[in-house]
């Protein structure tokens, strides 16, 4: 059986094609996932602005979005990392796929009126999740 850390490989833990693609499905979801994060704890301001329609923060508004960018680019290194490091590959999806199913939930079910930057948002992690539940499956 194949290493499934390698991009190329053709046979896999799984065995599955999908599990073929998963190394570069990690690269790019773990690098989005992280630069969001990064964007969130330099430019919090401009991220509520642009993503929540939020016009006016105060100091704790602030400090609390570049700890949820803390948080979120650490799941994206996490997740990058997961790509190189099979052995790791489950705990760290489970816990990824839970944030970004968190994330939509809240998204589309929270008190928050959704803006279209919200909506990319959670389309985007949704799809990342579906992602890693299907790759965790087994399919």
């Amino acid at each position: 059986m194949a290493s499934d850390s390698n991009p190329n490989s053709t046979t896999t833990r799984s065995g599955t094609m999908f599990a073929t693609s998963i190394w570069w499905i990690l690269v790019v979801s773990g690098a989005v996932t992280g630069g969001a994060g990064v964007a969130a704890l330099l430019f919090p301001r401009a991220l509520l602005r642009l993503a929540f329609g939020v016009s006016d923060c105060d100091a704790p508004t602030k400090f609390f979005v570049r700890h949820w960018g803390v948080l979120i680019a650490v799941v994206g290194a996490l997740v990058f990392y997961a790509a190189l490091a099979p052995v790791v590959r489950a705990p760290v999806l489970v816990a990824a796929a839970g944030e970004k199913i968190a994330i939509v939930l809240v998204i589309f079910f929270g008190p928050l009126k959704r803006t279209t930057a919200m909506t990319a948002i959670a389309a985007t992690d949704g799809l990342f999740a579906v992602l890693y539940v299907a790759y965790l499956s087994g399919l």
